[in-house]
């Protein structure tokens, strides 16, 4: 018997991982959420708390956990209240949570990333694989982070080569919340003029599948996750049911609002990816998990605007309202 904790259970990603991992029957599964949950999570036993280093690695201890999920990202699964927080948790939180796996004696550790931590650069090869340096400058907000938490990985895996630590670079998710995806869904989105590179999206079904592959394998090292096609920036706003505005640069962070059209929702990442492709190669991925996307960049587009979200609204209402009453009960 498996024992796995997914730290971040209370996101959408985390959720659909439980769910997942719940069809396993040799696999008990744990979580850790900072808030109660919103989402079903299969059969899984959670925890809301927030646990200093020392208290998870007692709790890894206590409960013969062999496999932790690292998901709890400020800014990837809903907006970060400030940076200073975002920064707290993502990045020394994250030390935190790799120092406890290995003084509890984990054998695997599965940590989210991002493509986007290679940076968007017009030296960027037309397939970036995981062999490239993720980049030293042109990030900001949870891209930063990641990144630094990825430089801190370069010299914490050589300490503790007893613990498999797979990263997982995540194109931007569709299905849940994504700050890509709302993006182009509000009126108007801008974009640069003279510049429409190509993009690469990841399908939330497919994240779940390489990351439960990961855990439950001797896996380690950066796998890069993305839809097998791509499409440009303009292709995939007018996909989203809006058209394109061109404009300067300057006038990027005054894009168009959504939803109570009060706040102002700029371009998510830093301008550089605006005017410069970031596409990976999955090749590893597929080769060393045995994952493959059943789902495509345009066709995810299309399946969130004519739906909502990239899953099945009833389907997971009524499993959420069946994980209530069984609890209640």
């Amino acid at each position: 018997m498996s024992t796995v904790l997914i730290n971040g259970i209370g996101g959408v990603l985390g959720a659909s991982v439980a769910r997942r991992l719940s069809e396993h029957d040799g696999v008990a599964v744990l979580g850790l959420a900072r808030h109660d949950l919103t989402a079903p999570v299969g059969r899984a036993e959670w925890l809301v708390a927030r646990l200093s280093g020392i208290q998870l690695a007692e709790l890894l201890r206590a409960e013969h956990v062999d496999t932790l999920i690292h998901l709890d990202f400020a800014g990837a699964d809903a907006l970060a209240e400030n940076r200073e927080a975002a920064v707290q948790q993502n990045v020394v939180g994250t030390m935190e949570v790799l120092g406890a796996c290995a003084a509890a004696g984990l054998s695997q550790v599965v940590v989210r990333s991002h493509t986007g931590v290679y940076g968007a650069s017009p030296m960027n090869p037309i397939l970036i694989d995981e062999s490239r340096p993720i980049a030293r400058s042109g990030l900001n907000g949870l891209l930063r982070d990641l990144a630094e938490v990825e430089r801190f990985l370069t010299e914490f895996t050589p300490r503790h080569p007893d613990l498999h630590v797979a990263t997982m670079r995540l194109a931007p998710l569709v299905g849940g919340w994504s700050p890509l995806i709302e993006y182009f869904a509000q009126p108007s989105p801008r974009t640069l003029i003279g510049f429409d590179p190509s993009l690469q999206l990841l399908h939330i079904d497919d994240a779940v599948d390489a990351i439960v592959r990961a855990a439950l394998s001797p896996s380690a090292g950066a796998f890069n996750l993305a839809a097998d096609d791509t499409v440009c920036i303009s292709q995939a706003i007018r996909l989203s049911g809006q058209q394109p505005v061109p404009t300067f640069d300057m006038m990027i962070g005054l894009s168009a609002t959504v939803g109570d059209r009060t706040k102002l929702r700029p371009w998510p990442f830093d301008l550089t990816f605006l005017r410069h492709s970031c596409i990976v190669d999955t090749r590893r991925a597929k080769e060393v998990l045995g994952w493959s996307p059943a789902h495509g960049t345009a066709e995810s587009i299309r399946a969130t605007h004519q739906n909502g979200h990239a899953v099945d609204d009833r389907a997971f209402s009524e499993a959420a309202m069946r994980a209530f009453l069984s609890r209640k009960g």
